[in-house]
């Protein structure tokens, strides 16, 4: 299959280099695309308003591909336990509920090195606090799954192995200017909002909560 993806970033990136970048992605090291135009351009002007989208096709006919929308790894669980490895975590987290990252880490962690490219939610600044709020069993699996299945972050397309790399093709790119930084500051703010809603909902509802799990396990 040739998917069209694209990647937002101050620089016209023609060629991708393997094995260079942020280790405390959401997935790890590796090359970040999305199939949408608008969320590319958001992220290339967020900090300058101003950027670039550049614009691929991948080949995947050939590439091992886990995609975490889809059964069997669609329950957002696997998703948070994958966040929490891989970024870098507040002091808070951390030293407070060892217990809910180790259950985690055991139960739902997915060995990614196994695959050449990962799909998957996106988690920006504005919408990390939701899987924040879930260790902290402020608010429930079942609200964080209606959070992120909703679509409106759009899939990662995360380009883990060299193979993948190379089967990447760049194809165009495109100015981005600051109206694409107003629209991102513009979906934080919503974030904002939409999280003080989930927590006030959440408050007394009834549902799956981490500490929970973690009880059942012990």
């Amino acid at each position: 299959m040739k998917r069209s993806l694209y990647h937002g970033s101050t620089s016209i990136i023609e060629k991708p280099t393997f094995g260079i970048g942020n280790v405390h992605n959401d997935y790890g090291l590796g090359f970040y695309c999305t199939s949408s135009k608008d969320l590319a351009k958001e992220w290339a002007a967020k900090r300058t308003g101003s950027g670039y989208i550049n614009h691929y096709y991948l080949r995947d006919d050939t590439l091992k591909i886990l995609d975490l929308t889809m059964p069997p790894y669609n329950n957002v669980i696997y998703w948070v336990a994958l966040l929490m490895n891989n970024r870098e975590l507040s002091s808070d987290i951390k030293e407070s509920y060892p217990r809910e990252l180790a259950y985690l880490k055991a139960k739902y962690l997915i060995d990614v090195s196994q695959y050449d490219v990962v799909i998957g939610y996106r988690a920006d600044d504005s919408y990390f606090q939701f899987p924040e709020a879930f260790i902290r069993s402020q608010i429930t699996l079942e609200s964080l799954n209606i959070i992120f299945s909703a679509g409106q972050l759009g899939k990662q397309y995360v380009l883990i192995s060299e193979k993948a790399f190379k089967a990447l093709k760049f194809d165009s790119f495109e100015e981005v200017f600051e109206n694409s930084k107003r629209d991102y500051y513009s979906r934080k703010k919503e974030a904002g909002h939409k999280f003080k809603e989930l927590l006030e909902e959440d408050r007394y509802k009834k549902g799956i909560r981490l500490i929970d799990l973690v009880r059942d396990n012990e």
